[in-house]
């Protein structure tokens, strides 16, 4: 179970306090009045300049014009320092507030949501390599479904334990790239049906030969090249400007466009020391009369028009593990010829003649590229007209499409509904095996894609101690596989508890949450003071001594309640055993 009031639970079970739990979909559920069905969307968000928010608005935006039926929740990351969200987002989640994610599960299990949409990206979420994220998504009750933005085949331990996390995690993950789905089968043990490549979406627009906006720039008659997106040090942009020498010996008037602001982030580290330093590498090699700097964040009306009016397309990126370019698929689909470095979305993308694939990533090969494409304008408009058509394939009213159908795929029936029916204890035994309770179930078939954890063994080990006298033979039973599975959990080279294992019975961290942790401890307090078995409730006591120590290393408030409440559970077990 994932939810916050664990004591109320104890209280009054119902379905408010399970909405959050693999007991969720067992419950009895009430239609919400009929409503639309409803979808739970998380990741950047306009106004926030960047591309997942840009990518996350799309998303929204042609999801709503695809399916008018459904109702789509915005919950927004945001920095302290973005402005204020607009009317569109339904709760706003500041990315370095653990408390914030936990309000936004709990605000999802109450609108009834029938799926959650997470845009996953590192450096966009609190945390080690962004595991903040788990306070929401391991709370919220509906299927998840991760569209997975990067896929590291060599990633760091921080990294990997966050990717092992969401595919145990998911239902379906999301994927732009076919390179992508055999990273994640084969380095993270994803299941084939389990990934869903869906490409990144674009703009449908008929095909500009000349922009207008050429003519309005004064640069109608001169060869353009142009590079799109955030500014960094991964752009590529030096190997670029070293290319220029080259091409302008042979063209003198050829105009090399770089359109985007500084990355925020870079900004912030370092002010515009880096665009200074590309500016000073033209200014050395003689071209910077040939570069015209576009420092600013475009909105998306904007960038296509940018974007069209170049001859030649420039994604210079270093990179080659890069899974996803959103302006490289906007310039395919609006139909520009396309020199690119051989990252992976770009190999997939330009495949079969789309575009020109540069076999490194030095200027002398993206010069060479160029100049065949200024040369031989029959050439570049063979290019143009295939990127066009294959540009058909990904409009955003096609992966809006697949979007719809994928939600309807995972989506639960219905609303979750608020009820005051506590499921059939037959329903919870369903979940069980003989390592112990999984986590997640797809209506009443227990889901093994997920796996285990300690939080919810810790929590079924306290309801069968709670359960009444008629319930307690079979009960018995299923607090020896609970049991098992706290006991196995804990890991005496860290001094913790673990909580995530994977079906084949694998650890996939080791170790777990302060909360977890606090929890686990809750459970052997409670099971030392209120199993029926003397032998049950004095292994739970030893239990809590070996490891309640690790509670003064605690930090967060929640965990050390729970502590707190073990520890008064355990002292319990200590007063009868010496009357």
């Amino acid at each position: 179970m994932k939810h916050d009031s664990d004591e109320r639970f104890f209280r009054d079970i119902s379905l408010d306090d399970l909405s959050a739990s693999p007991f969720a979909n067992l419950a009895h559920k009430a239609p919400l009045n009929s409503k639309a069905p409803r979808l739970a969307l998380i990741g950047c968000f306009r106004p926030r300049q960047c591309g997942i928010a840009t990518f996350t608005a799309d998303t929204y935006d042609h999801l709503r014009a695809a399916r008018t039926d459904l109702q789509i929740d915005v919950y927004a990351m945001r920095s302290r320092t973005d402005p204020d969200t607009d009317g569109q987002v339904a709760l706003a989640i500041d990315e370095q507030a653990p408390d914030q994610y936990r309000a936004a599960a709990e605000a999802i299990n109450a609108s009834g949501a029938q799926a959650v949409w997470l845009q996953h990206e590192f450096g966009i979420f609190g945390g080690a390599a962004g595991e903040m994220i788990f306070e929401l998504v391991d709370r919220v009750a509906a299927p998840l479904i991760v569209t997975l933005h990067t896929v590291l085949a060599d990633p760091t331990s921080d990294q990997r334990c966050v990717m092992d996390r969401l595919v145990a995690r998911a239902s379906k993950l999301v994927v732009m790239s076919n390179y992508v789905r055999e990273t994640l089968r084969e380095v993270y043990g994803a299941s084939a049906e389990q990934i869903v490549h869906i490409e990144h979406g674009t703009p449908d627009r008929p095909f500009v030969d000349i922009a207008p906006l050429r003519r309005s720039l004064g640069i109608a008659e001169r060869p353009v090249i142009s590079t799109f997106g955030l500014i960094g040090p991964g752009k590529g942009l030096e190997a670029a400007i070293r290319a220029l020498p080259a091409i302008v010996s042979q063209y003198p008037d050829v105009l090399y466009r770089i359109v985007g602001a500084t990355h925020p982030n870079l900004v912030a580290a370092e002010g515009e020391a880096y665009r200074e330093s590309l500016d000073q590498l033209a200014q050395s090699l003689g071209v910077a009369g040939n570069i015209a700097w576009e420092n600013r964040f475009l909105d998306t009306e904007e960038l296509l028009e940018q974007i069209e009016l170049c001859d030649i397309y420039l994604a210079p990126y270093p990179n080659l593990q890069q899974v996803t370019s959103g302006t490289l698929a906007y310039a395919v689909a609006l139909g520009r010829a396309v020199v690119s470095t051989p990252f992976v979305h770009a190999r997939e993308l330009l495949a079969d003649d789309v575009g020109i694939l540069l076999a490194g990533t030095d200027g002398e090969a993206i010069a060479e590229a160029v100049l065949l494409l200024l040369a031989v304008p029959n050439e570049r408009r063979a290019f143009q007209r295939r990127a066009y058509a294959r540009g058909r394939r990904t409009t955003w009213s096609a992966i809006a499409r697949a979007c719809a159908t994928l939600f309807e795929s995972v989506a639960l029936p219905e609303p979750l509904a608020s009820t005051h029916h506590m499921p059939a204890i037959e329903g919870a035994w369903a979940l069980c095996d003989d390592v112990g309770m999984l986590q997640h179930s797809i209506h009443l078939v227990p889901d093994r894609r997920h796996g285990y954890c300690i939080d919810d063994n810790a929590r079924a080990l306290m309801l069968v101690h709670r359960l009444p006298a008629r319930e307690q033979e079979l009960a018995q039973s299923r607090a020896l596989s609970f049991a098992s599975f706290l006991q196995h959990g804990w890991n005496p080279d860290r001094g913790v508890f673990r909580n995530f294992m994977g079906y084949d019975r694998h650890w996939l961290e080791d170790e777990g949450s302060e909360d977890s942790n606090g929890r686990t401890l809750w459970a052997l307090g409670h099971a030392a003071a209120h199993a029926a078995s003397p032998a049950m409730r004095d292994w739970a006591a030893g239990l809590f001594d070996l490891t309640g120590p690790m509670a003064e290393r605690f930090k967060s408030p929640r965990a050390i309640a729970f502590a707190v409440l073990g520890a008064h559970a355990r002292l319990a077990h200590e007063a009868e055993s010496t009357r």
